[in-house]
Formats: structure tokens, C-alpha cells, sequence
């Protein structure tokens, strides 16, 4: 079987549902179509921890690439490595830098990398936010944790990073697409990723350009604020004690946000309907999810960075498998696990024993993410500049800090506003009051304990 793995880069679980208020979106649409997980969480909150964890289905501490390591260094195999030495066309499509093959590790086993850049028809405004601020920027791209130390000497990655902003996942799609057709014909099996950029910052929300057309309504006003506004973000700035971000800024991110998420949700519709009308869902699964989330001054913080919220953990995630009948799922999974999936499908396993197959969810009832904090963001914090690991088991999530374990209950707090200071042996017990066997809950709290050791104050 062939494996499509389309990655929607930023995308939020509410934020999807909520997209295309005006008429029904594709994350509605395909959710009678698909296996449809509710609950599904990622493993950190940003690109490159997340993405390792489902090519090799490691949690980040396990497979150690991170913002205090920017690389994969480890000895298991990614999922890409697999399938390239069982005959597989493997290849990854995007313009997200993380994935450029700058980064140790992160593309290995990739016999083809695609780079999507717009062709700047539009106006784009981080090139004019680089003109006006270029010796800021520089200095951001230099001492930020995001970027590999290759990547912030190269001009050549400064021009393409601006360029990145740029609309470009319809072409994008469409190269996967052309490709899933042309191997078909070529009975050549396939695995293709895809890491969609569209709605990653900074949320361009209208096609073609990263800022709306000058006459449109709020266009002169949006274009004019935008280059002061991208700025204060950079650097991790929004760690610092007393940062500060308007209402009225605050908002303008969100409605940006909103736009680019609809606009993804019509291309994802014509990928699909792409997908189904060359046969391709006969013999190919497809999942469809996100890396992580977005912070919109959600507990202070904005972007995807330093955190264990569900603000960032919960993620979309639709899977087609031509052999299985959909259906809703409200399980807890892990998207790490989307790696057994996908390594049984292409290598001709049963769908059972992986996220699938409910046997195996009431086995692994439990979902860790971790947060690896960045060396490089000095200014931030002190609550910042620690490592985190949170578990979510039932309706109890526990965050591991350095001054001890807070619970929350998502059942009646799903937006973590209501701490509660407990042992840590309580989410074992919230999680047995949920039905979950204490055989279930151990391997996590074994988990937390080695935690604790190894990152204790």
C-alpha cells in the first residue's frame, strides 16, 4: 500500500472545526470519510521534535531532536529510511526550512526533496519588513533557537525564507498530486510527505501575497501595521517578562489566522476530491494532521514555543484507509504512533496493533508531550527556561514543572485555567476513576519519575 502524509504545519484542532463558518469546510466534510480522531495530541509544540516523532515514533526526549540539539542523530530508522530500502519512491514537499536538509538527520531517508516557492506575483511584506528592519532581523535570525547555524550564515536562506511567506500549497499539493499519478502509472510504490506552510506565521490571508489587496477592507491599514507587528514577535521576544502585544494586534493575528486556515481548508477539498477522482484512496493511505498549534496570547505566549498547553498539543487528524470503514474516534492517541501505522500499511501488516485499532488505543490510553526549552532565549522567563512533559489520560492532564506537578481537569476546564497542586501519583488515580487499567497508566509514570530525575532544579 502507498502512504500520503499531508502535515497541515500550525494547524490548531479548534481552529480547524471552526473554519469556513459560511459554509461546511473540509475538516467536516472528510470526517464522515476518514477515521476521525478527536483527541489526537502531538509530542512537543513546534516543527522539528514533532515531525521526528512521527517518522520514528519516538517521544522527543527518546529521539532527542530539539531545540537544544536542531538535529536527529539517533539510530532508529525513520519511516522514510524503511520504505527507501524496501523500493519506495519517497519524497518530501514543502518550503518550511526545517525540512531544507540543512538540519542533521531531519530528511533522512528521502531520495527526493521539493522546495515550493511562490513566484512573488504578489506584494510581499517580509521583504519589505527586511528592508526596514534588516540589521533587527538579522540579529533575530542569529540568536532565535529555530534556525541551524548553516541556515543563519546563508543568504541564500535569508532570500528564501522571505520568499516562504508567500502563498504556495496549492502548487504544492499539486506536485503531489502529479506525482501519486505518475507513479500509480508506473505501479511504483510510494511514500510522499507534504508539509503545508499556509497557515504557519505569518498567516497569510489572501492567495498569492502575505497581506490582504491595499483597497480591500482593513488592506491599507493591515499592510501598514504588519512589518512593525511581525517584528515584536521574532526572537522569542513574547518569553520575556513584560511583553506585550495589543488587543488590537492581537487581533489582527487572529483574524489573519482565521482567513488562512479557511483558504487551506478549500485546497485540502480539491486535494481530496483530487486524490479520489484518479483512484488513488483504493490503494493509498492518507492522513492528514498537524504538527502542532498556535498561541494567540493563550497563557501569555504566542507562536508555538515553550509549551505543553493544549493550545498547541491538540491536533487535527483525519486517516483514510482503503481496507477500513470510517468512523469517529474519541480515544486518546499520540500522533508519534501515526509511525506504526504507516509502517504497517506500506510494509503489508495487518491495521491491528496501531491507532486504528481500538484494542490497541484501550492499551495506550495515555498521551506524553514534552517541551525542550531554548538555550538560545536568554531574555526569557525564568518559568520559560525550564523542560517540560505533560501527560493527558482520561479527562486529567498533569504538566511535570520544576516546582512540582499541576493537574487539570479538561472535562471541565478545557482551556487550563483552574490549577490544581496534587503528587503526581494522582493522575494515576484520576486515570484508574477514568477505567483505565493501572497497567496502562505505569509505563507514563515510570515515564514522569525518569523525568523528574533527570531534570530535577
Amino acid at each position: 500500500m502507498n502512504c500520503c502524509l499531508i502535515v497541515v504545519d500550525s494547524l490548531r484542532a479548534d481552529f480547524a472545526l471552526s473554519a469556513g463558518s459560511k459554509r461546511q469546510n473540509f475538516f467536516e466534510k472528510v470526517a464522515s470519510r476518514t477515521h476521525t480522531f478527536q483527541k489526537a495530541y502531538a509530542t512537543e509544540c513546534w516543527t522539528l521534535p514533532t515531525h521526528m516523532s512521527m517518522f520514528t515514533g519516538l517521544l522527543p526526549s527518546q529521539h532527542e531532536a530539539h531545540l537544544q540539539t536542531m538535529g536527529y542523530r539517533g539510530d532508529s530508522p525513520t519511516i522514510a529510511e524503511l520504505l527507501a530500502k524496501e523500493g519506495f519512491h519517497t519524497e518530501l514537499v514543502t518550503r518550511n526550512s526545517i525540512f531544507d536538509g540543512t538540519m542533521p538527520g531531519v530528511t533522512r531517508g528521502f531520495q527526493h526533496n521539493t522546495l515550493v516557492l511562490s513566484d512573488l506575483k504578489g506584494l510581499n511584506v517580509m521583504s519589505v519588513v527586511l528592508a526596514l528592519t534588516k540589521p533587527r532581523f538579522r540579529r533575530q535570525i542569529e540568536t532565535t533557537g529555530f534556525f541551524h547555524p548553516l541556515q543563519r550564515d546563508n543568504r541564500e536562506f535569508l532570500a528564501n525564507f522571505a520568499r516562504a511567506t508567500v502563498p504556495a500549497d496549492r502548487e504544492a499539493l499539486g506536485i503531489v498530486i502529479d506525482r501519486i499519478r505518475s507513479l500509480r502509472v508506473q505501479k511504483k510504490p510510494f511514500f510522499i510527505f507534504a508539509n503545508l506552510y499556509d497557515v504557519h506565521a505569518p498567516y497569510p490571508p489572501v492567495e498569492k501575497s502575505m497581506i490582504r489587496p491595499l483597497l480591500a477592507r482593513n488592506g491599507f491599514a493591515e499592510a501598514v501595521r504588519m512589518p512593525f507587528v511581525l517584528p515584536r514577535l521574532g526572537g522569542h521576544a513574547y518569553l520575556a517578562p513584560d511583553f506585550k502585544l495589543s488587543e488590537r494586534n492581537r487581533q489582527l493575528l487572529i483574524d489573519r489566522y482565521v482567513d488562512a486556515v479557511e483558504m487551506m481548508s478549500d485546497k485540502l477539498s480539491e486535494f481530496y476530491a483530487a486524490l479520489e477522482a484518479m483512484g488513488a484512496l483504493e490503494d493509498t493511505l492518507v492522513i492528514i494532521t498537524s504538527d502542532h498549534g498556535e498561541a494567540f496570547g493563550d497563557h501569555g505566549l504566542y507562536l508555538h514555543d515553550s509549551s505543553v498547553w493544549q493550545t498547541h498539543l491538540h491536533v487535527p487528524l483525519h486517516v483514510h484507509h482503503p481496507g477500513i470503514a470510517p468512523a469517529p474516534v474519541e480515544d486518546i492517541v499520540s500522533t508519534k504512533d501515526l509511525f506504526g501505522l504507516m509502517r504497517a500499511a506500506t510494509l503489508g501488516h495487518t491495521w491491528q496493533d496501531t491507532i486504528l485499532d481500538s484494542n490497541y488505543r484501550q492499551r495506550h490510553p495515555i498521551a506524553i508531550a514534552e517541551h525542550f526549552f531554548s538555550p538560545h532565549a536568554t531574555h526569557a522567563a525564568e518559568r520559560y527556561r525550564q523542560n517540560l512533559v505533560a501527560g493527558i489520560g482520561g479527562a486529567d492532564k498533569v504538566i511535570l514543572r520544576h516546582d512540582g506537578p499541576t493537574h487539570f481537569d479538561l472535562a471541565k476546564d478545557p482551556n487550563e485555567t483552574e490549577p490544581i497542586s496534587a503528587p503526581i501519583e494522582d493522575f494515576a488515580v484520576a486515570c484508574a476513576s477514568s477505567g483505565i487499567d493501572t497497567v496502562c497508566t505505569e509505563p507514563a509514570m515510570a515515564h514522569f519519575r525518569e523525568w523528574r530525575h533527570h531534570n530535577s532544579a
